[in-house]
C-alpha cells in the first residue's frame, strides 16, 4: 500500500494554511483534546471487556494501533504529517472480537483525515467504503468481519479498528462517545464498566 505521499501532505498543509479546510469555522479547525483523556472515559461495549490500560503513543505506537502491525513508512508519514501525540485502548470479546480506539492530537487536521482514510483501507482490504452520515467528513471501510472508521474534529483524530463479531452499532456508538468527549460535550467521567 502506498501511503499518503509527502507531496500530497504538503498540498494539504498549504490548503490548511490558506484557511480553506473542510473544518468550517476557525474555532472548529483549531479544536484540541488530550488523546489519553478521550479514550480513558470510554465505557465498555456490551460483550467486550478492556484488554489493558490506556496506552500513550508515539508515531511508531500510533502506527501499530491503527494498523494492528508496524509499518516504518507510515510511521515516517505520521511524523511528517504533524502527529503530536496519541493514545489507545483495546477491548476484546468472544470469538476473536476486538475493538481498538486510537486518538491523535495533530498540528493540523487535514493530514490526519487523509492518513486515517488510507489506514482504514489498509485494515479492511477489499471492504466497502463506509462514511456514516452521523459524522461529517468521516471515512472508513467495512467488511463482514472487519471495520475501520476515522473521524477528525479540529486537530483531533478519532479512529476505531474492529475485527471479528463487532457490529456497526458497536463501532458507531463508540465513535459517538469519542466524538462527544473530544468535542468537550461529555465530561461525566469513566463509566462503571469502563
Amino acid at each position: 500500500m502506498r501511503w499518503f505521499s509527502f507531496s500530497a501532505l504538503l498540498a494539504a498543509c498549504a490548503l490548511a494554511f490558506s484557511g480553506c479546510t473542510l473544518g468550517g469555522e476557525q474555532a472548529e479547525q483549531t479544536h484540541e483534546a488530550e488523546p489519553a483523556q478521550v479514550v480513558a472515559v470510554l465505557p465498555s461495549r456490551p460483550g467486550l471487556t478492556p484488554a489493558g490500560p490506556v496506552k500513550s503513543l508515539d508515531a511508531a505506537g500510533f502506527t501499530t494501533a491503527i494498523l494492528g502491525r508496524s509499518d516504518a513508512e507510515l510511521t515516517s508519514t505520521l511524523k511528517d504529517g504533524g502527529l503530536r501525540r496519541g493514545a489507545s485502548r483495546t477491548w476484546t470479546g468472544a470469538n476473536g472480537a476486538m475493538l481498538t480506539a486510537v486518538v491523535g492530537l495533530w498540528a493540523d487536521g487535514d493530514p490526519a483525515q487523509a492518513i486515517g482514510g488510507d489506514a482504514a483501507a489498509a485494515v479492511v482490504p477489499g471492504g466497502t467504503v463506509w462514511m456514516p452520515t452521523e459524522f461529517r467528513g468521516s471515512n472508513g471501510r467495512r467488511s463482514p468481519d472487519a471495520r475501520a472508521l476515522n473521524v477528525v474534529i479540529g486537530q483531533v483524530s478519532l479512529y476505531l479498528r474492529a475485527t471479528g463479531p463487532v457490529d456497526d452499532a458497536a463501532v458507531l456508538r463508540q465513535m459517538y462517545l469519542m466524538y462527544q468527549t473530544a468535542a468537550g460535550r461529555d465530561r461525566q467521567g469513566t463509566g462503571a464498566n469502563g
